[in-house]
């Protein structure tokens, strides 16, 4: 009987335990501080103690893209207003905050949250409560005041202290040696015996340049008796080129440079100039804040030099990773964490990088200021330049003149030059089609990892990592019908190595196949187009693709006439070398449609520029990516084909002869002599254009 009772009374009890929750749940609801872990005890933080908290633990669920139960946590308007159970806190008041009872459990009906990560301690939950009484202030990480830390004695200006007084004057002979003196005196120590010469010498010689001294320069100082000998060899090793050699190699440290890229591949680069620029600098005693102006943003300053430019080397001497496979966004942003670090370390002597993820806990720079500079830095691009000696620029400005006055000496020799060159001139003017330039947007998915900057004339920049192979992508739509060629457009830039218009170290590409898809606006039904004829104002001789730096030449690839760009063949591609002084030039091919383009409606262009002739990975060619493109198309009827005339040239062209100034007289003559005058064809043989690099 009494076992029958206890398992009644059981019963009973585990009948009546939800219904007690439910009288407990009430309880908690009526005095929702009951359970609470106590507030905290001290004012809270809001962004160091409760932003990356909130972050963590809520924000998956309550956040931007998601928000369950209707409720956002990432902003305090949005916790105000709540979701589906009514508003989430209520300033002032804690315990009655629905946010603090799901975070303890203690909610009647809601469980306790977050459901999928850890649950809060109850100091974090006081910290929470705290927060909440003391007005549940939502302050930004931007907003919040930064409190610099300037006590360190670095950040103090340096005052000149009291030199101390000393009774051995003989001794002293400057007043950094009344110092010296006086802490060997602190000690009880006396100042070791003066140093022969020869040892002073060679101690003064591996101090400045990093060498010991000839037996000559030995001799010379031994035999000099003058009182100022010393201070002689001071001032001739300071004249010397090994100081800077010496000395520049510690900020070459700090700036990382080093002669390869790093990684496994670990590739020789040429940087050696920078290396150059430094060594020079502390030669010449360059001011420090030139210094350090000129390899930030030398290239920025007016009338900026070549060695302006050289000096922004500084910027590019992160480590380079040429392995297969790799996310080129991933170690582009590796390098300007690098490039961060570097600019901290060795300009401003402290470790920024610690600002990366949070405002830095001793040297005086927050998370803010990080990320401003980061965004500077990070607006710019990697560009590719040439750098010419002394000698090189000295023989360049030599080959001008002598050019200028050949040109002068032609005119005088044809004394109807002016008006062979207008009737020429008139015959040309008209006839071209009317091109309307397209603005497609990239798919930055085909794009290997290379940056196509869009530019204000329509034509896309390539920039940064540089890709062996690819096909990029770009599209557009439009209401354009019967379009009945396309034009491809390689343009010269400042950006490029001699200018362009490719990626090669002497600007050269190869364009492997041009294509173009069309879909109605109202279908998905996509067709290519068929280009049943292309010319080209240039075709480089067929020849293979050449190896940059070891034996790896590629027979297979080749570069050669434009109509390979329309052979659906990866191997062949159109080139346009026409050898030193003619062949950075801008050049431009057609492609004629089969039959016209275009639907009524509207008309998704899907454009393909595929080039597979790139290098420097694991085949190790010349990189003969598109440095600078811009695309065109026409609704002109009839054959249209490659303008021979250079853009530089038909733009002169445009303008009245009595309005063009010398300089642009004698781009348009130097045109005429060598195409028009000398019965050359312009498709074969251009001509050499002022300006041009080899």
């Amino acid at each position: 009987m009494n076992d029958l009772r206890t398992i009644a009374i059981f019963r009973v009890i585990t009948f009546l335990l939800p219904a007690l929750a439910g009288v407990v749940g009430v309880c908690a609801a009526d005095a929702p501080s009951g359970g609470l872990p106590p507030p905290a005890a001290r004012k809270v933080d809001f962004v160091n103690d409760l932003q990356p908290l909130f972050a963590e633990r809520c924000f998956d669920c309550h956040g931007e893209k998601k928000q369950e139960s209707a409720l956002r946590a990432d902003n305090r308007a949005d916790l105000l207003k709540g979701g589906d159970h009514g508003p989430s806190l209520v300033p002032g008041k804690s315990a009655e905050s629905i946010l603090v009872q799901v975070l303890a459990g203690t909610h009647a009906e809601l469980a306790r949250m977050p459901k999928k990560k850890e649950k809060l301690t109850p100091g974090q939950i006081g910290l929470v409560r705290a927060w909440i009484d003391q007005g549940a202030e939502w302050e930004t990480v931007s907003a919040k005041k930064f409190t610099y830390n300037t006590n360190h004695w670095a950040f103090k200006a340096p005052v000149r202290p009291i030199i101390p007084a000393t009774s051995n004057r003989r001794w002293v002979r400057t007043p950094v040696d009344n110092f010296v003196l006086s802490k060997l005196k602190s000690e009880k120590l006396n100042p070791s015996p003066e140093a022969d010469k020869i040892t002073l010498l060679r101690r003064l010689s591996l101090d400045l340049i990093g060498l010991p001294p000839t037996p000559e320069e030995v001799d010379a100082f031994i035999a000099d008796k003058s009182s100022d000998a010393y201070g002689k060899q001071v001032e001739r090793l300071l004249a010397s080129p090994h100081y800077g050699e010496k000395w520049g190699r510690f900020w070459l440290d700090a700036a990382r440079y080093a002669d390869s890229d790093g990684f496994e591949k670990d590739k020789m680069r040429k940087v050696w100039f920078y290396r150059d620029w430094v060594v020079n600098a502390l030669n010449r005693d360059l001011p420090y804040d030139q210094f350090i102006i000129k390899q930030l943003a030398g290239d920025l300053l007016p009338n900026a030099t070549q060695d302006d430019a050289v000096a922004t080397g500084f910027l590019r001497n992160s480590m380079v990773n040429e392995e297969g496979g790799i996310h080129p966004e991933q170690f582009r942003m590796e390098a300007m964490f690098d490039r961060m670090d570097a600019i901290g370390k060795s300009m401003l002597g402290f470790t920024i990088q610690c600002a990366q993820c949070h405002n830095h806990k001793f040297d005086p720079i927050s998370q803010e200021e990080y990320y401003r500079l980061f965004a500077f830095l990070n607006n710019d691009h990697d560009a590719t330049r040439v750098v010419y000696s002394v000698e090189e620029q000295m023989h360049v400005a030599n080959l001008a003149r002598e050019i200028r006055d050949t040109e002068e000496g032609l005119r005088h020799r044809t004394p109807d030059w002016e008006q062979r060159m207008a009737k020429w001139e008139d015959s040309v003017k008209g006839g071209q089609p009317d091109w309307i330039i397209l603005r497609p947007v990239v798919e930055e998915i085909t794009t290997g990892g290379q940056k196509y900057l869009p530019q204000p004339d329509g034509s896309f920049l390539a920039q940064g990592y540089a890709p062996t192979k690819h096909g990029v992508h770009l599209w557009l739509t439009n209401e354009l019908q019967n379009v009945t060629a396309f034009r491809i457009e390689m343009l010269t830039d400042a950006n490029l190595p001699c200018n362009g218009p490719g990626r090669s170290l002497k600007g050269m590409f190869g364009l492997t196949e041009f294509t173009v898809d069309v879909t109605a606006s109202a279908s998905t039904n996509k067709s290519r187009i068929t280009f049943d004829k292309v010319t080209a104002d240039f075709e480089q001789t067929e020849t293979s693709l050449g190896a940059e730096h070891y034996d790896k030449s590629n027979n297979k690839r080749v570069v050669g006439q434009v109509n390979y760009a329309n052979d659906n063949n990866n191997d062949t591609a159109w080139g346009i070398d026409a050898g030193p002084g003619r062949r950075n030039q801008d050049r431009k091919a057609v492609f004629q449609c089969a039959t016209n383009a275009g639907f009524a409606g509207g008309t998704v262009w899907d454009i393909r520029v595929v080039q597979q002739h790139g290098g420097w990975n694991s085949d190790d060619n010349m990189n003969n990516n598109l440095g600078c493109f811009r695309i065109s198309a026409t609704t002109n009827a009839g054959p249209v084909v490659a303008d021979p005339i250079p853009r530089r040239v038909r733009d002169i062209l445009a303008i009245p002869r009595a309005q063009r100034s010398p300089a642009q007289v004698g781009v348009v003559f130097s045109y005429w002599r060598t195409t028009v005058a000398a019965g050359v064809s312009p498709a074969v043989e251009p001509g050499i254009l002022p300006g041009s690099t080899a």
